[in-house]
């Protein structure tokens, strides 16, 4: 069986094709002597032909009346239903020549068509026919045919039709499509998994088919030759960070000694504008390899830290939420993500309002509003890409971006936490951040009686 599986698909499909094959044969040749042993109809008809015959050839050769009831007597013994006439009755019915080719008048009268006998499954049995045989010139005999109920005949083809082909493919055909889809299914899953979680190093299990493992194995080496150019990436931008961060802090000493006020606030204005430039760069470029494990959180309490905090600088941010929600999250990457919506929407409002929410499939929603002055449909794809500044649309705050805070948001939620991000408009202006988490493995949410509360808003 292990063999079998390791086949190349092609293989498979030969060898169950050959399996029916072989398993159809047998099911025929063991049900058959059964469904057709005792009513066949062409064995039926040709008995009744001998019969007929046989009773004849006896008729003719009587000489008496008490010959002829004997006949006759036997012949209803042996099923065959039959009455003398007189021959001038064939002149009568048209059927002078009727002693002639018995079995294929006989075969004639009782075989039906097949649209004949779904005919007669549903008006039922007709009256049987007679056949009339000249025996002499004087002497004729009427032979009543059976009536063959069309269920004897037909339901025995059904069920070995049923027996022979439908059980045997269904039966093959499901067997089958597990024993070959199931490592598809299982490579499929696999797929997806990788695609949420980058660390795991061999997500493809090289099992199943012999083109499955191979795609696997190809998978898994273009993947570790991804993720290993993603990690090169990496340690070249923390190496160019590192080199620009000395070069950086000996202009920021030879600018405090500046005796010029004004251009030591200019030269000091720009090197913190490059550190931060640096920072936020490097934050989001390492975002997509950065891996940590989820743990369970009172992000409700993250939130309300992360408005205390903004609001200790002045920035009209409060929370509103319940006092206790647990989740399995991982709690810096939300706290960056919600940070960077914070301080993005800083620069275009001058009210920001975080809300929490737990979303009825276990998972939990936060809202990010502002009254700023929102974004067009169009602009609202374009603010997820990357270095991309809306400052257009935006412009009553003061200070701009880089254009990462929110595809660095973006990345957390989708690629961190597999969540959604979603900009919406805010009624009568303003634009809404929504962070939805999906439900995580161990999830609870708690929640306390009166559990909301709205922090206090600093200025």
């Amino acid at each position: 069986m292990t063999s079998f599986r390791a086949a190349s698909i092609r293989t498979q499909i030969l060898i169950l094709a050959t399996l029916l094959t072989i398993l159809v044969s047998v099911v025929a040749t063991v049900s058959e002597p059964y469904i057709y042993g005792r009513h066949d109809k062409g064995i039926q008809i040709g008995l009744l032909a001998g019969r007929i015959e046989l009773v004849l050839d006896q008729f003719r050769r009587t000489r008496s009346v008490e010959e002829e009831a004997a006949v006759l007597k036997s012949a209803a013994d042996l099923g065959v239903l039959v009455e003398k006439a007189p021959a001038a009755q064939m002149r009568t019915e048209g059927d002078a020549n009727a002693s002639s080719d018995i079995p294929t008048r006989v075969r004639a009268l009782l075989e039906n068509s097949f649209s004949q006998s779904i005919e007669w499954l549903f008006i039922g049995a007709t009256q049987p026919d007679v056949l009339m045989v000249k025996v002499d010139a004087e002497r004729a005999l009427i032979f009543h045919m059976p009536v063959f109920s069309p269920y004897l005949w037909l339901l025995p083809a059904v069920a070995s039709g049923i027996l022979k082909i439908v059980i045997p493919i269904a039966l093959l055909a499901y067997f089958s499509s597990r024993l070959i889809t199931r490592p598809v299914a299982r490579f499929a899953a696999a797929a997806e998994e990788a695609s949420m979680d980058d660390s795991l190093e061999k997500p493809f299990v090289t099992e199943g088919a012999a083109e499955i493992r191979s795609l696997a194995t190809s998978l898994n080496i273009m993947r570790s030759r991804i993720l290993e150019m993603v990690d090169s990436r990496t340690r070249m931008l923390s190496s160019i960070s590192h080199d620009l961060r000395t070069p950086l802090t000996r202009l920021r000493m030879r600018a405090e000694r500046c005796e010029q006020q004004d251009l030591q606030r200019q030269m000091l204005a720009d090197i913190t504008t490059l550190g931060a430039m640096i920072d936020e760069s490097l934050a989001f470029l390492t975002n997509a390899s950065h891996s940590v494990p989820s743990r369970k959180v009172d992000i409700s309490s993250l939130l309300q830290t992360i408005a205390t905090d903004f609001s200790e600088t002045g920035i009209d941010v409060s929370f509103i939420g319940p006092r206790r929600l647990t989740c399995m999250c991982k709690p810096q990457s939300i706290t960056r993500a919600v940070s960077n919506l914070v301080e993005n929407a800083s620069r275009y409002a001058n009210w920001i309002e975080i809300e929490l929410h737990s979303a009825a499939d276990g998972g939990v929603l936060i809202r990010v509003s502002d009254n700023g002055p929102g974004l067009s449909d169009k602009l609202k794809a374009r603010v997820l890409e990357p270095f991309f500044k809306a400052d257009k649309a935006r412009t009553t705050g003061a200070g701009g971006g880089f254009g990462l805070g929110l595809p660095t948001a973006e990345g957390i939620v989708r690629k961190g936490h597999n969540g959604r991000l979603t900009l919406l408009d805010r009624k009568p202006n303003g634009l809404i951040v929504e962070i939805s988490l999906p439900p995580g493995q161990d999830q609870t949410v708690v929640r306390l009686a009166g559990a909301s509360r709205k922090m206090p808003e600093t200025h």
